[in-house]
């Protein structure tokens, strides 16, 4: 493709095009060309989805994008056809560099030219009126030297004149790459021998990668390029956790050390997936590039012809805030070895980590529940995919919309979703005064304990007036639930009162109290038929998770109540490197139901004020709101049957309640003949969080906090 792109092989400057070619004949072209939709969103300054919806006549390009696209349009047809090409105005010419012309612009008129004034080398075009390279790069340094057309007879790259003993670091941070594409071996012709991740450190002699079984390897690399080739040429990766599934992308873990040593950046550079950052530079010069993340913490890069979703390798900088600073609370000093051993571990119980705990739950849905799946550049079928994934990207219902989305811009606070976990203090009854002590439990995974029982369809919601309520159909009802008595010295049931939109789970709970006889939704934003439990074979995979670590710590289900209490007690004490990974688990399982409505900010941005659905099918803010409403009534119901032995909660943060009793031990609770709570290590089970003095617990409500939030923010997290 490089060949292809050499402008020494474009045409003599016709005349511009006229219009445009039909979206069929732009499909055309693109294919033919070997190019990707990312490369040309690239050239043309806008995103992939916008190339997508040229290409299948749904949105028409205007003004100089309409121009822009035309001239790169009109290039590919002429170097097909062996005719002349238009030579475009400086304001209407493609960024040529990001389809993988390894060279500085469009030769033009000296005369026109001025000094960039991001590189001080001469260019035509301007930017604002003042001089400057259009597209994603300016030219790398050194002299300027056409490139041949075949990459056989390419001179090697211009080196750096040795560096001085007395300061080491000469050479550019970014050098101009090897013009030579990086291939990346196809799916099925890769190995995946050396495990699915490598931890780099630099030495005295080099790069050394430390892989999940505990051998090491040399990594001969020091820049970018050399880091992905070595990558590709390794047997680096992972299985995909079903058959059915994608397989996972290795994982490149960079440590200070190793991140010095490729003169990456101390510092994180912006995250934006069509900069002008040098990395960017690099990695386009040998055909690679970001996927929509841009430069990150966790990056994937991926070659241009490639397919992001089974094409990848991972790069994770921890001087950028990878994996001690995103919610994995991995010990501070972990030797590299030791790091990679702790995310081997995680990657054998979960999935390769692409980013952060709450990204790899998410992945971790699409992954047990795959759909099909077609290469984005070739069209090859990937994987068949399996029954009851999620396909098709849907707008949520207005009341389910999070704030900022495009649907919520214009609703009113009482239209919104009224769902929400549990937040709510008392103050002491009468015959809970003479109790000593007050007692913190936590529900294990609140969230996650009554996950696999969601109902999910795949597909949009839609309004009815005045339907009848069903509890096996998915949706969000406009209904009064305050039919449902009251109990002061309980939680409310329900987070809304009067008229207001709940979810299935919220309406289903209310039904088995008062009947669903009394219960009437006046609207409903519901999913048809076929329904399927979607996040079950989650759940079952997180909880064996957990078990597998727990027993690792010494903790298994099997124990007596006294042992176990006894093993909790210590677990403080325990490896923690295991710990760690417990944690991490326990994050896995909360974080994710957050990236169901995960709003599209950027590194260092706030979410922008409006925005529109993103493109992926599991991104499903009434699946989250299911999940939480399923969660609070399941509480509600043990809390409700609970208080029947004269145990009333005194204050609930989400899964931690507080409660009055006679003795220091949760087992005055649990072993009361109505307590529907239960000590244990699974999702669901609670375990002991803290004891107070009552008098704590009474100064706590003088000042107004909410006790039980308080001992949640100062607990471990597993």
């Amino acid at each position: 493709m490089d060949g292809l792109f050499d402008l020494d092989a474009i045409p003599e400057p016709g005349p511009a095009p006229a219009g445009l070619p039909v979206p069929a004949q732009r499909r055309r072209l693109r294919r033919q060309s070997g190019l990707s939709l990312h490369q040309v969103a690239d050239a043309c300054d806008v995103d992939e989805e916008t190339v997508r919806a040229w290409e299948q006549g749904g949105a028409t390009p205007r003004g100089d994008t309409a121009a822009i696209y035309g001239h790169l349009l009109a290039a590919l047809q002429a170097l097909q056809e062996g005719t002349a090409g238009p030579q475009p105005l400086p304001a209407q010419a493609p960024d040529w560099a990001a389809l993988g012309v390894l060279r500085q612009e469009i030769p033009t008129q000296a005369a026109a030219q001025a000094p960039c004034r991001r590189c001080q080398q001469p260019t035509q075009y301007r930017v604002g009126g003042r001089p400057q390279h259009l597209g994603t790069r300016c030219p790398a340094p050194g002299p300027d030297r056409p490139l041949p057309s075949s990459p056989a007879s390419r001179p090697a790259p211009v080196q750096p004149a040795p560096s001085s003993p007395a300061r080491p670091v000469q050479r550019p941070r970014f050098e101009a790459g090897p013009t030579v594409r990086l291939a990346y071996p196809p799916t099925r012709a890769r190995g995946t021998s050396d495990g699915p991740l490598a931890v780099l450190e630099a030495g005295p002699s080099g790069l050394t990668a430390h892989l999940a079984d505990g051998r090491t390897r040399t990594c001969p690399a020091d820049d970018l390029h050399g880091l992905l080739a070595w990558a590709v040429h390794t047997p680096l990766g992972a299985a995909p956790v079903r058959r059915e599934a994608l397989p996972s992308g290795p994982l490149l873990v960079l440590t200070p050390s190793a991140r010095a040593r490729l003169a990456l950046p101390a510092d994180l550079p912006a995250r934006h997936p069509r900069g002008d950052h040098p990395l960017l530079h690099q990695a386009r010069s040998i055909g690679w590039q970001t996927d929509a993340d841009g430069l990150g913490p966790w990056m994937r890069l991926h070659p241009s012809t490639g397919d992001p979703a089974c094409d990848s390798i991972h790069l994770a900088v921890t001087d950028w805030g990878a994996l001690h600073h995103d919610a994995w609370n991995l010990p501070e000093e972990l030797a590299p070895g030791e790091l990679a051993t702790i995310l081997g571990q995680y990657t054998s119980l979960v999935r390769t980590p692409p980013g952060p705990p709450g990204a790899c739950g998410h992945q971790l849905m699409r992954d047990l529940r795959p759909p099909a799946h077609r290469h984005t550049a070739t069209g090859a079928l990937q994987t068949a995919g399996v029954r009851g994934a999620l396909t098709t990207p849907v707008d949520p219902a207005p009341c389910e919309a999070p704030s900022g989305h495009h649907l919520a811009s214009h609703r009113a606070e009482q239209d919104a979703l009224a769902d929400t976990d549990i937040d709510w203090w008392r103050r002491l009854a009468p015959d809970e005064a003479d109790r000593a002590y007050v007692v913190c439990l936590a529900v294990n995974l609140l969230h996650l304990a009554g996950s696999n029982e969601i109902r999910v369809a795949d597909g949009p919601a839609r309004h009815e007036h005045y339907p009848h309520f069903d509890p096996k159909r998915p949706g969000s009802w406009l209904v009064d639930l305050s039919a449902v008595p009251p109990n002061p010295l309980l939680p409310p049931a329900f987070a809304g009162t009067g008229l207001a939109w709940h979810t299935t789970p919220a309406v289903a709970y209310a039904a088995l109290r008062v009947g669903a006889a009394q219960l009437q939704p006046v609207q409903g934003w519901l999913r048809p038929d076929p329904t399927v439990p979607y996040l079950a074979p989650w759940y079952d995979h997180l909880r064996l998770a957990r078990l597998t670590v727990l027993e690792r710590l010494g903790i298994t289900a099997a124990m007596d109540t006294p042992d176990l209490l006894a093993a909790l007690a210590d677990l403080p004490h325990a490896d923690p490197r295991q710990r760690a990974l417990l944690h991490a688990l326990h994050t896995t399982a909360q974080d994710a139901f957050t990236a169901l409505a995960q709003p599209p900010a950027l590194s260092g941005q706030a979410a922008p004020a409006r925005w529109p659905t993103p493109k992926e099918p599991t991104w499903r803010p009434d699946l989250r709101a299911a999940v939480i409403a399923n969660a609070r009534a399941n509480l509600h119901r043990k809390l409700a049957r609970t208080s029947r032995s004269g145990y009333r909660p005194l204050a609930v943060a989400g899964g931690h309640i507080v409660y009055a009793t006679h003795t220091p031990h949760l087992t005055e609770i649990t072993d009361s003949p109505h307590s529907d709570f239960r000590i244990g290590i699974s999702p669901g089970h609670v375990l002991p969080v803290a004891v107070r003095p009552m008098h704590w617990y009474t100064a706590r409500c003088e000042e107004g906090a909410n006790p039980a939030q308080l001992l949640k923010d100062t607990c471990p997290s597993w």
